[in-house]
């Protein structure tokens, strides 16, 4: 199914697109295959059904204001409030059909990965997007990857691996490139309290000092008892 879209000759320009906006209107601007920039409008619901449908890596027809013929292109970027998620403002970017270009293609992921029930595990997406080069008809809307190969932590999907014709899809990402893998929980190790051994050392030291101030005072009230009963000897004995 073709996609297709009708862009309107916009007059309003900086402050006045505020108006467009709150009219329900996107503003945007068209430019590529050597031509000028056209400053064009479109209705917001109507942008957002087809943009839902065609993303930034499928070709749309683009009937321009003025222009007898639709010309094929591509929605090269989207500015959004980042709030309301309402967009703000597109760029629309005309292609040569004979001539292949570069682009972003996202990947989703679908399935369940058997490892991370198995091990209890995450799974780690690595990549969003691959950048692949082909011409505009041939390039992927998106690119599908089955987690559920994942069947073990040994396991892991990498570039080489994604579903792509690549007869007519060339891979510019390395084929190396981790996309998705599970990995082990983490486990969490108890750490045992570490004494300094300056510590140790003037812990035992103090206990040995306390031992030693104890003999001490245990001997020195052992001496004044025995000088004591000497003097009460010495002096009953004068008595007598």
């Amino acid at each position: 199914m073709d996609l297709e879209l009708t862009l309107d000759a916009r007059e309003a320009q900086g402050k006045a697109n505020k108006r467009l906006r709150r009219d329900g209107i996107v503003p945007g601007v068209v430019y590529g295959k050597g031509e000028g920039s056209t400053n064009v409008q479109v209705d917001a619901k109507t942008f957002e059904t087809l943009y839902r449908a065609a993303g930034r890596t499928s070709v749309v027809k683009f009937r321009l204001p003025g222009a007898s013929r639709a010309t094929s292109g591509f929605i090269k970027s989207v500015q959004r409030h980042p709030l309301t998620r309402q967009a703000l403002h597109v760029d629309y970017y005309l292609v040569n059909l004979n001539v292949e270009m570069e682009v972003e293609v996202p990947l989703v992921f679908t399935g369940e990965a058997p490892a991370v029930e198995e091990t209890g595990g995450t799974l780690l997406h690595n990549l969003s997007s691959v950048r692949v080069k082909a011409l505009p008809n041939d390039i992927p809307h998106e690119i599908t990857v089955d987690v559920s190969t994942l069947t073990s932590l040994d396991v892991a999907i990498h570039v080489a691996d994604l579903n792509l014709n690549r007869d007519l899809v060339h891979v510019q990402t390395d084929g190396e490139t981790l996309v998705a893998t599970v990995v082990p929980p983490r486990v969490e190790v108890e750490e045992e309290p570490v004494v300094a051994e300056g510590e140790e050392l003037e812990g035992e030291g103090g206990e040995a000092a306390e031992g030693v101030e104890g003999a001490e005072r245990a001997e020195g009230e052992a001496a004044a008892g025995g000088e004591a009963s000497t003097a009460e000897g010495e002096g009953d004995s004068s008595e007598s």
